[in-house]
This record gives structure tokens, C-alpha cells and sequence, in this order.
């Protein structure tokens, strides 16, 4: 991870690092089975971010698999793991722009998706990550929280006396 944030900082797979191409670097994934996607630990923020954003609005967790079957089956059961059987607040889509609206916001680490979703006229926040421009963050979910309260609790404007 040091080498990855020093050395290749924006690059959002570790493929240049590990010489690996993209496509066989999830098939190396894939082997493991969809074990590898449920067993992944939470961040240590995830609790409070979740927490967080559920006091501003419906939370819907929207993930890109690979393209590789067990990622999707691993990810779903991360989330049912987490927030019990037959979890049903996610969508899994390589095309998130497409749900854009003006009342939709996207938080995610992928500085591609948050451009073509602010194209389609969503608002996107760019989650604070080593490989993005938004670039690692001391406090993530406490400065997604803030930006996402701005966004659907604007502060209202003096009247002009």
C-alpha cells in the first residue's frame, strides 16, 4: 500500500505495481471465490459514514463488479453479512451515470464514475482515496458527511432588508 500511494498515486487498480494486466488481475480474484469479496474487513469509518449519511437521506450502495461471477455473489453477501439477510438497498452496475439525476449523489472512489455521473446531471463527491485526485483523507467519513449535508441542507439565504 506505501508503494502503491508513493509510486503510483492515481492509479486506481495496483496492476502497474504488480505487473499485472487489469483482466488477470480479477481472474487472480476470481480464484479465490466469492470468499474473498464477503470476507473483506469494513473500514474502520465505515460505521459512522453509513450512520452518517442514513440521518440525510435513503442510502443505496452502488458497486461495479469486475465481470467476474463471484464478485458479485461475494459482494452481496458482504452486505447481507452486514446488515442482515436479504439486504435489498444496492444495485451492482459497471454503468452508475445512468441513475444520475439532480437529486441523486454518488459518493465514490473512482474519478471517472463521478465525472460521467455529473454529466448525466447527478452530484457526485469523490470518496478521499490514494488513488484518486481527492487523494487520502485523515477523517473520510466526517468530510463526506459535511459535503453531503451542504448538498441537501443548503444554508438558507438571508432576506435583503
Amino acid at each position: 500500500m506505501q508503494r502503491w500511494a508513493a509510486d503510483f498515486a492515481g492509479d486506481f487498480y495496483p496492476t502497474a505495481l504488480i505487473g499485472m494486466p487489469r483482466e488477470q488481475f480479477f481472474q487472480e480474484i476470481d480464484a479465490h471465490g466469492a470468499s474473498f469479496w464477503r470476507e473483506l474487513p469494513a473500514y474502520p469509518w465505515f460505521p459512522r459514514l453509513h450512520q452518517g449519511l442514513s440521518e440525510l437521506g435513503h442510502v443505496v450502495f452502488l458497486t461495479a463488479p469486475t465481470g467476474f461471477p463471484h464478485c458479485l455473489t461475494g459482494k452481496y453477501q458482504w452486505l447481507c453479512d452486514y446488515f442482515g439477510e436479504g439486504f435489498t438497498d444496492c444495485i451492482f452496475t459497471g454503468h452508475k451515470d445512468r441513475l444520475a439525476h439532480p437529486r441523486a449523489i454518488l459518493i465514490d472512489d473512482s474519478d471517472s464514475n463521478i465525472a460521467l455521473f455529473n454529466q448525466r446531471g447527478g452530484q457526485g463527491l469523490t470518496f478521499p482515496q490514494m488513488w484518486n485526485l481527492a487523494g487520502p483523507a485523515d477523517n473520510p467519513a466526517e468530510l463526506i458527511i459535511e459535503q453531503v449535508t451542504r448538498i441537501v441542507s443548503p444554508p438558507s439565504s438571508e432576506p435583503l432588508g
